[in-house]
């Protein structure tokens, strides 16, 4: 069963950060040199094609980063603290997209291609810059917490139990005894 959750969580977090890069990255720059008419015609195009699916990928992961932590490593766990810091940057992403992006592309969704608003290069101005301020400050830092939780990431992961930095017995000191 976690290993089922755990593919999951990868595939929506995947799928979401993948739909944000495309549109930051690829779709963005792009959009950005079109004439107004060629604009409205592919935002539209790609709302119909993202809106399906972008609320599932990004609450899935959110959701599932949650559900890991709490039924399989403990919130208290390192892994489980990544889960839950992921998950943060997932409710980041949907508090900065919805009151913001996904509003424009509903206004947007209504637009005549053949007659848009005559503010609409500030319009789309605005989507471009709600859009860059979800995409690398809340999404970049969900998606390794999600990957390094499905790692199962502990203490160990990073070299701490290993190099003898924590004693294996809280009794004992961190650091060694020489005789000199």
């Amino acid at each position: 069963m976690e290993q089922v959750l755990q593919l999951a969580v990868v595939v929506f977090a995947a799928l979401a950060t993948g739909g944000l890069m495309v549109n930051w990255i690829g779709l963005g720059r792009a959009m950005s040199r079109l004439s107004e008419s060629t604009y409205l015609e592919l935002h539209q195009a790609t709302n119909r094609t993202f809106d399906p699916y972008m609320p599932i990928a990004v609450v899935g992961a959110l959701l599932g980063g949650i559900g890991l932590a709490i039924l399989f490593r403990g919130i208290h766990s390192l892994s489980g603290e990544l889960a839950i810091a992921g998950s943060l940057c997932y409710v980041g992403v949907l508090a900065v997209g919805l009151p913001t992006n996904v509003r424009i592309n509903k206004q947007i969704a209504r637009w005549s291609v053949q007659r848009p608003p005559s503010d609409w290069s500030l319009i789309r101005a605005s989507w471009v810059r709600f859009h860059i301020a979800r995409t690398p400050f809340f999404h970049f830092p969900g998606w390794p917490a999600t990957f390094l939780l499905v790692l199962r990431v502990d203490d160990s992961f990073f070299g701490i139990a290993r190099c003898g930095c924590v004693p294996p017995n809280p009794q004992e000191s961190f650091f060694p005894r020489h005789n000199i």
